[in-house]
């Protein structure tokens, strides 16, 4: 039958409460949630349904035969306590039981009611691979269902990865999951851990699962979910459908386990309850109807939303790891490698999209990228520009190492992550017979300098392994990525804390871009971890940062309760030609009495280290001063590390802000609070803003995706006296007014305005002053990506044909993108004046980008 044609359906989230032991869904809330994100979403979902009935109607010309479609999975586990980091085999286990499944090849098939066995589906021709295995320690207690976990972890290459995430979801959520053709940055598949497995395989008992949802059927349905199946009875009533045509109509969803005949619409045929798209038990769920099996081989046609599954496989079938081959292996220690000479026994890796480049000075886009190599004259780099944006990987495979004899190895390198649209960093290792798992990672800026990483081997001491580095650029192309100074040695290195960078007096950290030049040390029970607004806990923590949006802090909540310890150290201070200086920061301790101690230690050795400050217990909810004396490590240079011990409570949360490195005195004093507003335009999602001492980031903010349209967002940043240059980005390159939306920004302090603006292109940069005697008034505007003179784009909406003049511009090229990024038109513009025909586009909101080299220039446009 022909049901009603809904044309918004979102991710689809599906929960067990623990009462009931029944699975619940929440369609509305995270359907109306999508929708204000992704007003485009409709269009794109009404364009695949009509695509999917036409492929129903036609499903044999259209179906791949002769061989399976398969589907290369990334794995993300996050994890805040060891049974959520649940083990390899029980991640196998849940894709043997996706491949059982979609192949019609599990034991149960052959308990489909004899009513149903002409119209269920047979072999889907869909399988399912690992490619990779990520894990990540993180504190947070649940992610919910708003993709918090996926901002936090973004996917990879989600156009021909299926990315899930392993995450505890809270509230007794299973799982949910994005249907085709929504935002990239949220597609694929968020479950609970506790039901991401089998555990009716051969040591199944053992696994981390919770029946009655303990068999993967949570899997098999949410990723029917992903390949645009709907629930099986509509989400309505006896009058809604699931868009199928061999599906009955059911009036509402069926739970546990029913018995044959079960029919909630009187007169019609019994429910298809045993469907994979029901919500009754695991064990009771183990078919797809013929119909399904069409509408999820739709999606891998042209327009279907999983089309580069075929168009732009990402690697082999068979061959998840690249394949366990050494072209080198190397067994002397200390390896270096600087790329002085070329690539030395580093290679262009396989399965990725873009490559490394060797290069010496600057990246060819401006503000990202370092301005030169860290070590000798080379580095190696992701270039970020088109076509190389955004979420495009590049993998760098070295050696294999053999560690079979060694006792201890570390791996360490120098990495440079600049920009404002910076993707992740990825350090991943693979032995034999096993897959890439990531062993070290960053996302996001990290600052125009270089830093340094420290990886320790201890897990294959024994082995022979092979590491790549993988990056992975971000929403545009200011996103650029650099390694240098690669190294393993072997035996002791002071537990990874020696100097990962140095500086100076004058040196600030508000860790607005993430840890900046401070890391986590190994060897301790649980991580810090950068946060805005308050900490998860009640009656423990801040409820916001000291300084800017972000500060770092210790989460107390189990398992990282009793007198658990947590270590961030520090850059080294060279305080070799200091007369004085003292090391000043903001902490934040409220919570019970019994909540434990923050210490500050200090080494000149990377061994041997001291304390020089420390607090005990509940010191109240506000934000406290300590500045602390360094007189002592005057002609040398010094290593700090925050250590903080919990107490024998969760109410025991422990926050830094505002470090800082300086000749002494109050953190209070020598400082102006300057107050940032933006009133953003109709497309919030592309402003962020730094401000810079030097090619150091002070403070920063955005992008503003979570705020409306229009709205206005306030900031207060303490600045040191001294002089700095503000930067506002918009990622499109249409500044925030006045096209789409009458945005304005200003930046003010005592009454005076030291930058303020609002119509630019890329960006904005204003150099001003703060402090006693300084220069308040601006000094000088730089702007980037501006429009060529003469060049336009007309008329908006255009219907027909849409002009492009140029101007000045030469050689330019032209692009006309949906708002997913696909392209559907593009080519040379070869004259001053050009007419290019749209009147075969569908009606919508494309991105039409101009580029001559030199300028790239974003324009939107709706074709009518």
């Amino acid at each position: 039958m022909i049901k009603r044609l809904l044309l918004f359906g979102m991710a689809i989230c599906c929960s067990f409460l623990t009462y009931s032991q029944e699975r619940v869904c929440a369609t509305d809330e995270v359907h109306e949630r999508l929708l204000q994100q992704n007003p485009d979403y409709a269009r794109r979902q009404a364009e695949i349904e009509q695509l999917t009935q036409r492929f129903a109607e036609n499903s044999e010309s259209f179906r791949v035969s002769g061989s399976n479609i398969v589907i290369p999975c990334i794995i993300h586990v996050v994890y805040g306590n060891s049974q959520e980091n649940i083990s390899d085999a029980q991640i196998q286990s849940q894709i043997d039981r996706l491949n059982k499944d979609y192949s019609a090849t599990n034991s149960d098939y052959d308990n489909t009611p004899s009513e149903f066995q002409s119209v269920r589906s047979g072999d889907t021709q869909i399988r399912f691979e690992i490619i990779e295995i990520k894990r990540y320690a993180n504190s947070r207690d649940t992610w919910g269902t708003n993709d918090a976990v996926k901002a936090a972890y973004p996917p990879i290459e989600p156009d021909r990865i299926l990315n899930m995430w392993v995450a505890d979801i809270g509230g007794g959520i299973l799982g949910y999951a994005q249907f085709p053709g929504g935002d990239p940055a949220t597609d694929g598949v968020v479950m609970s851990p506790q039901y991401f497995g089998d555990a009716s395989v051969a040591g199944g008992s053992n696994f981390y699962l919770s029946a009655p949802f303990d068999q993967g059927r949570t899997a098999t349905h949410e990723v029917g979910h992903w390949l645009n199946l709907r629930h099986i009875w509509g989400d309505g009533n006896c009058s809604a459908d699931d868009f199928v045509s061999d599906t009955p109509v059911a009036g509402n969803p069926n739970y546990g386990c029913p018995s044959p005949g079960t029919n909630s619409c009187s007169g019609g045929q019994d429910d298809m309850f045993m469907n994979y798209m029901d919500y009754v038990d695991d064990a009771c769920m183990f078919m797809f109807s013929a119909g399904q099996d069409a509408r999820m081989q739709a999606t891998f046609s042209n327009g279907g939303g999983r089309e580069g599954f075929l168009l732009d496989p990402v690697y082999t079938p068979g061959n998840p790891g690249g394949g366990f081959s050494c072209t080198g292996t190397v067994s002397n220690y200390p390896y270096n490698e600087s790329f002085e000479s070329g690539l030395g026994n580093w290679s262009q890796g396989s399965g990725d999209n873009i490559d490394w480049t060797r290069n010496s000075s600057g990246t060819p886009s401006s503000s990202t990228g370092p301005s030169s190599a860290n070590d000798g004259s080379y580095y190696m780099y992701v270039e970020a520009s088109d076509p190389n944006y955004p979420s495009k990987s590049a993998h760098l495979a070295g050696p294999c190492f053999d560690l079979t004899t060694e006792t201890s190895a570390t791996f360490s390198f120098d990495y440079h992550m600049y920009g404002s649209a910076m993707g992740s960093l990825e350090v991943q290792a693979l032995i034999d017979g096993g897959s890439w798992t990531t062993i070290w990672s960053k996302s996001g800026n990290q600052g125009n300098s270089w830093l340094s990483a420290n990886v320790d081997m201890a897990g294959y001491l024994g082995e022979t392994v092979k590491i790549r580095f993988v990056g992975t650029t971000g929403s545009s192309y200011t996103s650029d990525i650099a390694v240098d100074k690669i190294s393993l040695s072997t035996g002791s290195t002071g537990g990874g804390e020696s100097c990962s960078s140095t500086v100076t007096l004058g040196y600030g950290e508000g860790f607005e871009s993430g840890l900046g030049s401070w890391s986590q040390v190994s060897g301790d029970d649980f991580d810090w971890t950068v946060n805005s607004s308050g900490t998860p806990s009640s009656n423990t923590g801040p409820s916001g940062a000291f300084a800017g949006s972000y500060y770092a802090y210790m989460e107390s909540s189990s398992p990282n309760y009793s007198f658990k310890r947590a270590e961030l150290a520090g850059p080294c201070f060279d305080l070799t030609s200091e007369t004085s200086a003292a090391f000043s920061f903001r902490y934040h301790m409220y919570g019970a009495t019994t909540m434990g101690d923050l210490e500050l230690h200090a080494t000149t050795d990377g061994t041997n280290w001291s304390t020089i400050w420390s607090k005990s217990g509940n010191q109240g909810n506000s934000w406290n001063e300590a500045s602390i004396d360094l007189s002592a490590y005057l002609g040398g240079t010094v290593k700090l590390k925050f250590v903080g011990t919990t107490g024998d409570t969760w109410q025991g949360d422990m926050a830094i802000d505002a470090l800082s490195l300086g000749t002494g005195g109050s953190t209070g004093g020598g400082t102006t609070t300057a107050t940032l507003s933006i009133t953003l335009d109709n497309y919030p999602e592309e402003t962020s803003w730094e401000i810079l001492s030097g090619s150091t980031v002070i403070a920063s903010g955005g992008t503003y995706g979570s705020q409306p349209d229009g709205s206005t967002v306030t900031q207060d940043i303490i600045l040191d006296d001294g002089c700095y240059d503000f930067v506002i980005y918009d990622a499109y390159g249409d500044g925030i007014c006045c096209s789409y939306g009458n945005g304005s920004y200003s930046l003010t302090a005592d009454g005076v305005t030291l930058a303020s603006g609002g119509s630019f292109a890329s960006s904005e940069t204003t150099n001003f002053c703060v402090g006693s005697g300084a220069r308040t008034s601006k000094v000088s505007v730089t702007r980037t990506g501006e429009r060529p003179e003469g060049y336009s784009v007309y008329p908006i909406p255009a219907k027909d044909y849409l002009n492009i003049h140029i101007g000045k511009m030469e050689s330019a090229q032209f692009r006309i993108m949906n708002t997913t990024g696909q392209v559907w038109k593009e080519g040379v513009l070869s004259n001053k004046y050009n007419e290019i025909n749209v009147s075969d586009l569908d009606a919508g909101l494309y991105i039409i980008r101009v580029t001559d080299g030199d300028n790239v220039l974003v324009n939107r446009v709706v074709i009518q």
